[in-house]
């Protein structure tokens, strides 16, 4: 089980460059990736993605990609001809110099700098992805190592959760026999004393029949076993070497379902109780599952 919260980086170095990776990662219901990196490596851009895309399958993902000249000698001048052109007619126009020809590099680069540039020799592709793909393995092993051992912290809270969900379900079945009983010795209270009041006359087994169905009615035994069904799902899919989250929100739901159903059948302070306690872990539960890939 992995979280989608976690970060990587992977450098590649070698006699004149190095390229560095950083790759950070939070929550999303989908595998959102943004890219940052120059023009350069562009062409680098689908064999990033794909690389990416066969690591990570949940998670807003931010990729950084820098590239650094490390060596001085593979620089050279660039010359922006028409540039410094403009720039001799303009120290002619204003009586600087006599001819453009006569034109200094002093007065030239009083004006503008621009026209003088200090640049990298450009990088063979084939050298450049070898760094890249190099960082990039690097950055995404980091990446998805403590995405796992996020994972490993999250597994142990839930199942911390679990647990109490199993002791204060069997709370609740120990408990619905009674509630049920309850529930009918009410409703045959309150009838009677009606019954008490009027000249009706009732068939009594016909009465007794219908207060058992409506008894059974506030019955919540097979909310319980669906429920207990669920949390045995939930510790299972814990374990499951893939990713788990959209399964995990889905067995929430209708774990949610089965104890909202628990609520509005029973009457008895008893279950209500431990219903209200069963939904607060739920929640704690399902705000943990949504950083779970």
């Amino acid at each position: 089980m992995n979280s989608m919260t976690g970060f990587g980086r992977g450098i590649s170095t070698d006699e004149s460059l190095q390229i560095t990776i950083e790759i950070k990662s939070v929550n999303s219901r989908f595998l959102d990736l943004h890219l940052n990196m120059p023009t350069a490596l562009y062409f680098l851009e689908n064999a990033i993605r794909r690389y990416i895309k066969e690591h990570l399958q949940r998670g807003k993902v931010e990729v950084n990609v820098s590239l650094k000249n490390t060596s001085d000698q593979e620089k050279v001048f660039t010359v922006n001809h028409s540039l410094a052109n403009q720039i001799r007619e303009f120290l002619v126009a204003e009586g600087f110099s006599q001819t453009k020809e006569q034109a200094s590099l002093k007065d030239m680069m009083s004006i503008s700098k621009d026209w003088l540039l200090l640049e990298d020799v450009p990088f063979e592709e084939a050298k450049l992805e070898s760094a890249v793909l190099l960082a990039l393995q690097t950055a995404v092993t980091g990446l998805c190592e403590m995405r796992a051992l996020e994972g490993v912290n999250l597994e142990r809270e839930i199942e911390g959760r679990i647990a109490t969900l199993e002791t204060v379900l069997q709370e609740v079945a120990d408990n619905k026999d009674s509630a049920v009983k309850k529930y009918e010795e009410r409703l045959l209270q309150r009838i009677s004393n009606v019954l008490e009041k009027t000249d009706i006359t009732v068939n009594m087994d016909r009465f007794l029949q219908e207060v058992a169905t409506m008894s059974d009615k506030t019955d919540i035994t097979e909310e319980i076993v669906r429920f207990g069904s669920h949390v045995v799902q939930l510790r299972n899919t814990l374990k499951e070497n893939q990713p788990i989250g959209r399964k995990l929100d889905f067995l929430l739901q209708e774990m949610n379902r089965e104890v909202n159903t628990m609520g509005s059948k029973g009457s008895d302070l008893a279950i209500t109780d431990r219903v209200v306690v069963l939904k607060c872990e739920l929640e704690k539960i399902r705000e943990q599952i949504q950083n779970i890939e």
